[in-house]
């Protein structure tokens, strides 16, 4: 799965301990009237800054799956990996499920509650 989000910037905007939730959201700007919204589902693993600026989603490597797998005491898919490319640098979210979503939510609205 690729995926360039060009003049969009991204942060973590809500974790959810209790539910493993993660959403990464980028706000409207002036060419876009929408947030954009990361959501990932049974979270075991973040590997993310707090900004994400010029973002790109990207598939795991095979040694990129290799090299995450040692963190998991249980087998870890590549589908369970995705990563968030950010200035050319390859950092990872390790979840269940992930899914993109474009919606015009308030400021403090959370998509995790969709």
């Amino acid at each position: 799965m690729n995926h360039t989000f060009n003049g969009r910037d991204f942060r973590i905007w809500d974790f959810s301990v209790h539910h493993s939730r993660l959403l990464i959201r980028s706000q409207p700007t002036d060419g876009h009237n929408y947030n954009i919204d990361l959501i990932f589902t049974a979270v075991d693993y973040i590997s993310v800054p707090k900004h994400l600026d010029k973002l790109d989603i990207d598939a795991a490597t095979s040694e990129e799956h290799k090299s995450i797998q040692k963190l998991f005491k249980r087998e870890i898919t590549k589908d369970e990996i995705t990563i968030l490319v950010v200035g050319g640098v390859r950092h990872f979210v390790a979840a269940a499920g992930f899914q993109i979503s474009e919606n015009n939510l308030e400021l403090f609205d959370s998509g995790l509650d969709l």
